[in-house]
Parts: structure tokens; C-alpha cells; sequence
């Protein structure tokens, strides 16, 4: 284009003709230097795993699934599983040859068969095939969705879907080339199309097409909002600018060139055929610049792929890049964990940092040496090997050699030579640590074991007294040391005094692994991590005890949260939560891993002895591991804040399995009998799915939510008919809980002998049943009365007609021979008047004895209280000298006749003895008619009983005791016989109103 021509097209557009220059400007060097692949986390999935081979397409719909487009079908993956989706049978035999794949904005995923158009699958699980149109018998290459919603697909032209059909907008001969790679909004909703050799945009106002550059490629969205284009070549062009309307979501389907990440990261494929990423490159201040492909192929490492033919790459929301091969698929993630040159065993490795801020690392074999800088590892100055670092108490780098050991501060190098060997000659010794108090430098070395440099000499241990079995040492203050020994023992130890305090009992910690001296002094074993504390250790609490053991490195970083490097790996405890736990350490400490997810290899180095975790910023942190030395920037970690979406999958009952519906479904109906549920859930999560910990709850069986970690499923048993809902919740790897929980409503139909109708017929059954049983129980219980009543009975009239015929004939035989026997004597005879006195009394017995004889004739018991009273009406004419009262409380109920008969014996006992034995002036009779008990009490002012007396009874030869009791005990009473609060005795009888009170059991 002559200049003149150009510079008048650029005054009338600006933007396409600056465009159109684009061509014949160099391309530039300086392009974003790649990041070596070993700072991401390589997953590879093959058929082995479950993956589908000829992956063809693939996209992320915004509810994080991966979908996957083969030849043989279309599939989805959640990061733990893969699983085929099934297509209808209405969308054709050609249904499962999958080309291209699309995510829409809405959640909605386009699909692309092989002459066969394009079907629609809903979010909510409803799948619609577009129109018939000019994707029939071709292949649509690209789908794209406007500002406004409407459709537009590239095939043999490109079309627009209006009013349900479709409607060609290019249909010339230079479309009917099937080159267009994809459609692409700008921040500002111009609609872009890229072409194999071509860039086009859309002319709002004509609604054609608009060639803006000759060279072709994919289109970029940036998340900055700029629209990139990139050529096979690596070539790089700005085609809009970030823009101010709003940032443009990065594209959700599969790219040939490559992509950008949410971070800015350029993913490509333009590195022989590996994956290589840009970090910051779509912040490149260039308009326009080329990839370099030697600096990738250097980058790209040793990574083996799960093929040999990389089709397509994406980029996920999440900032993972995958890659499809002919075998599998491929991802990458960042690791927070980074590598360094410093790989291999880590044992070899010390670190140290020196006064001016620098970290050093050496190797203990190879006395390599290197200053470890944020972006890794640089090597230091060749010079004498160094095979250990320390710091001394003043900042000074200590640098242990084979023959001396340097103190290097601000330029000033202080040589110390190491011992000689034998006969004086010089030799190489093997370093085991170095460690300055202060006041005397302390090493060891494998031929000359501990000592001691001091006064310009080195000195041998015999002579300061320390502890046996040191295992472990730290610094406690110039001229004091920590010293930890393998029999569990921890000593303050002063260096001047040469001694040691009174030993802490450290033996719980198990061996030693080491001491951090600091605002608190922790220890860390085999066994966990404790704080000593006015001189006891108190172990720390966390939920998995690994994540506490063998921690030998222990960092603050500049916020105050601290980093332990131990065996699980590196453990973050916030400020605040380490403050809780060290305070008051029955409070478990709360805390997050980085282990081998997060980059870190293997676990912490412990058995060197040597600190494993330094940091000269308190924020970019290095670490010696199993697997060597690694860094963290602790104030750049990369965090997951995409929300998880937690999706029902399948519910299992005993008799089927029935795949999770739409969102918003009718409650699913379950047929009777259904006992056993099995739920399977997921969240697609694809950075960390191993980390994704979810919650569920059955509504109508679970009081609250319910814990399930990492699992993905869950059972029920012995569910029973009703009406309930299953909801499942997730959090990702960095806590950020899901937006909404998954819901699938359920009803369980009931049997029939579950239903109410059921139930209230059983009730009823039952009733009829219990009041047929009662009826009966009353006619047995009422005929086993009469029984027992007619037997009483005959045995009542035995007894008396034996009293009549026997007892009461001889007692009137006597009577009648006494008054014979008076009558023959004077009256006024001293001897008749007594005569007539036990005549009398005779004559009242035999008048009781007649009427004892008609009650057991007639059946009709007496009262008690009647029977009582003349009991004391004959006790107060013998003993004229002893008030005898008889007190009634309660109102009257008529009594068992043989509680009666037992009561009244035992009352008349008690009312003997007391008038006869106790020296009494005054006895006392009361009986309580209670509602629960029936009392009869007899109670004397005399001489009283012992409790022992009264308890043995028969041995104290009380024999009138041992009948009471055996009364007592044949009505089921309780027989008390105790002295009285003020002296005498009380005899008290309780008898249980059901065994008292014959209405009340029959009530």
C-alpha cells in the first residue's frame, strides 16, 4: 500500500489500518520468558485411568464441568472420574461423532456433530437439537454466541439463528473453505471471527463481516478484558484492548495455539509439540511480538505426555491447562510448592541466611555452595568446598569446611583451622554441625566428636560437665544452650557455671528432632510438637498428629503466622490460631498442609539435625526435603476462589439405581418397601479434587449436617416411608464453600401394612384384642377368688366347730366346775372373791371366743379398730396403774380379713408386752387408714429396747418378736421395732394398700 493511501485510510479508520501495518512490523524478542514445566503439578489420564482416547474437543460450562468430545461419544469429567453422557437416539446414527464442543455463557453446551448440525445440553439437563441448516452433511467449525444471545456457526458459511432459522450472512465462495477457527467478543461486544490466514469483524450496522488483517489464527480473550490474536507461527497480536465496559470471560472451548489463564499466563503448544506457559504474558506491553521457539523447547523438560499428538489445549476456569492427546488427556497446575536446581536427597543440603538478608544453601558431600534468590538457585563463587552452614548469635554466616571453619560478616572473614590429625599433619574432617552460643563455638566432626573452641583453642567436652547422650541443641541466650538427650531429658545448660537445671521430662515428644527457642519455647519428636511451659511440656493438639511430628524447621513469616516444616510437609498456622493453641494447648491447633499436591517432595529433612526452614524476609521461604530443596512465596500463594457446584449424581435403592433429574424437579417417588438409599454426589473441582471435602443431610432422618470428608457417596438403611430431602454441600482445597447446596426431594410410598389405614384397623384389632383379654383375666382372677373364698370358707367353719367342740366346751367345763367350787365357799371368802373374778374373766373370754366362732361361721370380718379396742378395754382393768389410749385416723375402709387378723394379733402382742415387760405408765395405739399404707403403731414411756435386741429377736430370746415378724411377713407387711425418740418403744406395722385395702385391688 503506498504511504499516502495508508496514512489517508488511517485518518478515516484508525484501528483496521493500524492493523493492516501490523504485517511489516518486526517481531520482537523480548517475549515473556517461559516458566520451566517442573512448576507444575503434571496429571496424566489414560485409558487406564478411564479417560477416552481421541479426545476431539472440549470445553467448561460454567458449572466446572470438563467436557470431552471423541468419535466415540461425548463425556464428562469432574476431576476424579470420568463418565460417558449418553446422547438420545433422535439425534441420529452420527450422534456420538463429537467434533466440536462450545460453552456457552448461560451454562448451555453447544455440540457439534459430523454432518449432523448442532444440539443444545441445557444446565438443566434438557438437551435441544438446533434446526436443520448448513451444518447438515458438513461440519460445523465454530460456534459463537453475540452480545445479545443470538447464535452465530461457521460451516460452509457463516450463518446467524434468527426466529429459529438460520440465515446466511457470508455465503460467497471464500467462505466455502471450512478455515474458521472461533468467535470472540472484545471487552467492548464487537464480534470477532478468525480465519486460518484472516481476521474479520463484525459491521453492526451492515451486518456483514469486515476483513481487518491478513493474518489468521485463534482468538485470545485475556482477563484483563483484551482480545489477542495468535498465529501458528507463536506470533502474538493485540487486536482491542482492555476495556472499560466490562472484563471478557476467558473462552471455554479448545484451542490449537493456545490460551490464557485467569492469572494471565499464555498456555501454548508452540514448543514441539509440548505445552509451554508464559507467565504475565498478557500483560506484555508490546502490541505485537513473536514466542521464541528455543527459549520453550528449553523449557519444556523431561514431561511425557499421555500421547504423542497433542490435539487441543484449554484452559479452565480454575487456571489448569489440559491438553488432548490420542491416548488421554493431560493436565497442569501450578504448584505453590516450587522446585530449585538444589534436586536429589536433601539430607546433603544445610541453609542458612547471614546477616545482610541473603539465604545460603551447601552441599555436605560435594561442598558445592549457592545463594538461594527468590526466582531459585544461584551458585556462589567457586572456592574451598563447604560442606555446613550456620549463623552465630550476631548474624555472621559460619561456613564449615574439611579443614576450617569461616565466620563471614560484612566483608570480614575470620579463619578457624579445625584439628589437626595425627602427629600434627593436617586432614580432612567430616562436619557434622556447627553452633555458636555466643561465647564458644561448638562443632562436631565425624573423627573427633564434639568440641569446643574457645580462647583461641579447641577444648574437649570432659571438662564442661554437660549432659550424657546430647541429641539435639539450641541457643538459649549468650552462653546458654538448650540440650536435649536421647533418654527424653531437657537441660538448660550454662556455659560460664558449667552446669545444667534441674532436667525437663521431655519424653513424650519421643526422640528429639529439634528445639525453637523464641517468645516460646517449642520442641518438636517422633511423637509431635509441645510448648515448655513453667518447666513441664504440654503437647500440642491437632487433628491429624502427622501434621505435628518431626518438625525441624520453624519460620515467622512478616504477618506472625508460622510455617512448620515437619513429616507431612509444610503445616500454615495462622497468627491468632497459634496465639489460641500456645496459650491453652488442649486446644487443637488449626492449621493447613502443603504436601506433595502443593509441590512439596516427600517430608521434611530431619535426621542431619540441621534447621530445615529458612527465611531472610519473613516471606519467601526455603525448605530442605527428602526430595531437596524447595521455596515458597508465602505472601503469593496462589488460592482457588471458584466456588465448587455440588451435583447430585445417582440415587441406589435396593431394587435400582435412578440418575439425578433437573434442578427443581418434582419430588422422586420411591415404590414400598424401599428400605436402603445410596447417594453419589461429586463437585466438579479440577485444580485439587482430592481436596474437595463435602457435607450432606437427609432432611427427615438428619438432625444437622452430616461430615463426609472426601467421599463422594453415602448409604442409609432402614429409611421408612415418608416425604424427605437430600442435599449435599462442598468446599474446595481453600475453604470456599459452594454457592448453593444440590437438592433432590424423595418420597418413600408405604406398604400397606405401613399405611394409616393399616395402622388405625391394627389399633383397633389390638384394642378388641387387650379388652377380650382383659374380660377374660377379670372372669379367671374373679373364679380363682371364689375359689380361694369357698376354701377359706370350709376352713373357717373347721376351725370352728374344733373351738367349739374342743376349747370352748373345756373352758365352760372349767367354768362351771369353779362355780361350783365358789358356791361351796362362804360368802365374803377371800378365795371366793378371787374365784369370781377369774370367773368373770373366763366368762368374757368364752364370750369372745362364741363371737370369734360366729364370724368364722358367717364370713363377716370385724374392724380393727373394734377388735382393738377391747383389747385395751381388758389390758385397763388388769393394769389400773397404765394409761392405755387408742387413736383412729383416716377414714374408714373395710380391710382384708386376714391383715385384719394379723394386725390385731400383733398389736395385742405389742400391747402385752409393753403393759407386762416394759414398766410402762402410758401405751399408745394409733392406726392410719392412709391412702397408700395402712399404720398400726404401738408406742410406751418404759424402760424401752436396744436396737440390736430388737433386730435379733429370737437370740435375745424375744420369741413374742420372731411371731410378729412372721405375721408381718404372711400379709406382706414391714415390722418396726425401734426405741422411741424419747425413750420407751415403738412397734410400727405398714401394710401396702393394694395388700391392706381388698376394694382398691380390685380397682
Amino acid at each position: 500500500m503506498p504511504i499516502p493511501a495508508f496514512i489517508a485510510c488511517c485518518a478515516r479508520r484508525a484501528l483496521p489500518c493500524l492493523l493492516a501495518l501490523a504485517p511489516i512490523l518486526p517481531a520482537r524478542a523480548d517475549a515473556p520468558a517461559p516458566a520451566p514445566l517442573a512448576n507444575y503439578h503434571h496429571s496424566r489420564w489414560t485409558a487406564d485411568e478411564g479417560a477416552p482416547p481421541t479426545i476431539r474437543a472440549m470445553a467448561q460450562t460454567t458449572d466446572g464441568w470438563l467436557w470431552l468430545g471423541t468419535l466415540d461419544g461425548l463425556y464428562r469429567f469432574d476431576g476424579v472420574q470420568f463418565s460417558r453422557h449418553a446422547l438420545p437416539p433422535g439425534l441420529g446414527l452420527n450422534r456420538n461423532l463429537i467434533r466440536y464442543l462450545h460453552a456457552g455463557p448461560r451454562g448451555e453446551l453447544y455440540i457439534g456433530r459430523s454432518a449432523e448440525g448442532i444440539a443444545v445440553l441445557h444446565p438443566d439437563g434438557r438437551l435441544k437439537e438446533l434446526p436443520p441448516g448448513p451444518a447438515v452433511g458438513s461440519i460445523a467449525s465454530a460456534v459463537g454466541v453475540d452480545a445479545d444471545g443470538s447464535l452465530w456457526m461457521a460451516g460452509r458459511g457463516i450463518h446467524r439463528l434468527q426466529a429459529g432459522r438460520w440465515r446466511a450472512v457470508e455465503d460467497g465462495p471464500e467462505w466455502r473453505a471450512l478455515d474458521v477457527r472461533n468467535f470472540s467478543l472484545d471487552s467492548e461486544g464487537r464480534l470477532w471471527l478468525s480465519r486460518q490466514s484472516s481476521t474479520w469483524r463484525l459491521d453492526r450496522e451492515t451486518g456483514r463481516f469486515v476483513r481487518v488483517l491478513d493474518q489468521g489464527g485463534d482468538l485470545l480473550p485475556a482477563p484483563d478484558g483484551a482480545l489477542w490474536l495468535m498465529s501458528d507461527d507463536g506470533s502474538l497480536r493485540r487486536l482491542a484492548a482492555p476495556g472499560a465496559n466490562r472484563p471478557v470471560p476467558v473462552s471455554r472451548e479448545a484451542a490449537d495455539t493456545g490460551q490464557f489463564a485467569p492469572d494471565g499466563t499464555l498456555w501454548t503448544l508452540a514448543c514441539a509439540g509440548m505445552p509451554c506457559p508464559l507467565p504475565g504474558a498478557a500483560a506484555h506491553a508490546e502490541s505485537a511480538w513473536r514466542i521464541a521457539p528455543a527459549r520453550l523447547a528449553s523449557s519444556s523438560g523431561s514431561v511425557q505426555l499421555s500421547g504423542k499428538a497433542p490435539y487441543a489445549m484449554l484452559v479452565d476456569r480454575e487456571g489448569n491447562a489440559w491438553v488432548a492427546t490420542e491416548n488421554g488427556i493431560d493436565r497442569f497446575r501450578r504448584k505453590r510448592i516450587l522446585p530449585t536446581e538444589l534436586a536429589g536427597e536433601g539430607t546433603a543440603y544445610s541453609l542458612a541466611s547471614d546477616a545482610s538478608g541473603r539465604v545460603w544453601a551447601a552441599h555436605h558431600l560435594t561442598g558445592e555452595m549457592w545463594q538461594l534468590l527468590p526466582e531459585g538457585a544461584l551458585p556462589a563463587r567457586p572456592g574451598r568446598p563447604v560442606t555446613v552452614l550456620a549463623r552465630d548469635p550476631a548474624g555472621a554466616l559460619l561456613l564449615g569446611g574439611r579443614r576450617s571453619i569461616r565466620r563471614e560478616r560484612g566483608g570480614v572473614v575470620e579463619e578457624i583451622p579445625l584439628p589437626p590429625g595425627p602427629g600434627g599433619k593436617a586432614m580432612d574432617l567430616r562436619m557434622l554441625g556447627i553452633l555458636d552460643d555466643g561465647k564458644i563455638l561448638w562443632t562436631a566432626t565425624v573423627e573427633t566428636g564434639l568440641l569446643a573452641w574457645r580462647d583461641g583453642r579447641w577444648h574437649t567436652p570432659e571438662g564442661f560437665n554437660m549432659p550424657k547422650k546430647i541429641y539435639q541443641s539450641a541457643l538459649a541466650g549468650p552462653g546458654r544452650l538448650w540440650l536435649a538427650t536421647g533418654d527424653g531429658e531437657l537441660f538448660h545448660y550454662d556455659v560460664e557455671q558449667r552446669r545444667s537445671a534441674a532436667p525437663v521430662d521431655i519424653r513424650a515428644l519421643g526422640m528429639t528432632a529439634a528445639i525453637f527457642p523464641g517468645p516460646e519455647l517449642v520442641l518438636s519428636g517422633d511423637n509431635g510438637s509441645g510448648v515448655v511451659r513453667d518447666g513441664r511440656l504440654a503437647m500440642l493438639r491437632a487433628a491429624d498428629p502427622n501434621a505435628l511430628r518431626n518438625v525441624s524447621g520453624l519460620v515467622a513469616s512478616a504477618d506472625g503466622d508460622r510455617w512448620l516444616n515437619g513429616a507431612a510437609g509444610l503445616v500454615h498456622v495462622h497468627a491468632a490460631d497459634w496465639r489460641r493453641s500456645i496459650a491453652d494447648p488442649a486446644i487443637p491447633l488449626r492449621y493447613e498442609v502443603f504436601d506433595r499436591l502443593d509441590g512439596y517432595p516427600g517430608r521434611a529433612v530431619f535426621e542431619n539435625r540441621w534447621r530445615s526452614a529458612w527465611s531472610a524476609d519473613g516471606r519467601h521461604l526455603w525448605l530442605a526435603a527428602s526430595g531437596g530443596v524447595v521455596r515458597i512465596d508465602t505472601a503469593n500463594i496462589e488460592r482457588n476462589r471458584i466456588a465448587p457446584t455440588p451435583v447430585i449424581l445417582s440415587l441406589s435403592t435396593d431394587r435400582k439405581t435412578v440418575h439425578a433429574g433437573r434442578p427443581g424437579q418434582a419430588s422422586l417417588r420411591l415404590p414400598p418397601g424401599t428400605a436402603r438409599l445410596r447417594f453419589d454426589f461429586t463437585a466438579p473441582s479440577l485444580r485439587m479434587p482430592e481436596r474437595v471435602r463435602f457435607e450432606y443431610m437427609l432432611e427427615g432422618v438428619d438432625s444437622g449436617w452430616q461430615n463426609a470428608g472426601t467421599r463422594r457417596s453415602t448409604s442409609y438403611t432402614s429409611v421408612g416411608p415418608g416425604d424427605y430431602v437430600f442435599r449435599v454441600r462442598a468446599v474446595n482445597e481453600d475453604g470456599v464453600p459452594s454457592k448453593a447446596d444440590a437438592v433432590m426431594p424423595l418420597a418413600i410410598a408405604p406398604a400397606l401394612w405401613q399405611t394409616l389405614s393399616f395402622r388405625l384397623v391394627a389399633a383397633l384389632l389390638a384394642g378388641a384384642l387387650l379388652a377380650a383379654a382383659y374380660r377374660y383375666r377379670v372372669r379367671y382372677l374373679t373364679r380363682r377368688a371364689a375359689e380361694r373364698a369357698h376354701v377359706q370358707l370350709a376352713e373357717r367353719e373347721r376351725i370352728a366347730r374344733t373351738l367349739h367342740d374342743t376349747f370352748l366346751q373345756t373352758v365352760h367345763s372349767l367354768m362351771l366346775r369353779l362355780d361350783a367350787l365358789a358356791a361351796g365357799l362362804p360368802t365374803g371368802d377371800r378365795a371366793r372373791r378371787e374365784l369370781e373374778k377369774v370367773l368373770d374373766h373366763a366368762g368374757s373370754a368364752l364370750s369372745e371366743g362364741r363371737e370369734q366362732l360366729r364370724e368364722l361361721r358367717s364370713g363377716e370380718g370385724v374392724r380393727l379398730e373394734d377388735l382393738l379396742a377391747r383389747v385395751v378395754g381388758r389390758l385397763q382393768g388388769t393394769h389400773s396403774g397404765i394409761g392405755i389410749g387408742l387413736r383412729v385416723e383416716g377414714p374408714r375402709r373395710p380391710l382384708a380379713p386376714d391383715v385384719v387378723g394379723e394386725a390385731a394379733a400383733i398389736a395385742t402382742e405389742a400391747l402385752h408386752n409393753a403393759c407386762l415387760h416394759a414398766g410402762a405408765s402410758q401405751v399408745r395405739v394409733r392406726v392410719d387408714h392412709g391412702g397408700a399404707q395402712l399404720v398400726v403403731c404401738v408406742m410406751d414411756d418404759g424402760r424401752g429396747i436396744e436396737a440390736e435386741g430388737a433386730r435379733k429377736g429370737a437370740a435375745e430370746g424375744h420369741w413374742g418378736l420372731v411371731g410378729m415378724r412372721e405375721r408381718a411377713q404372711r400379709i406382706g407387711a414391714v415390722l418396726d421395732v425401734a426405741p422411741g425418740p424419747d425413750g420407751g418403744t415403738v412397734v410400727r406395722l405398714t401394710v401396702p394398700a393394694s395388700r391392706a385395702y381388698p376394694a382398691a385391688t380390685a380397682g
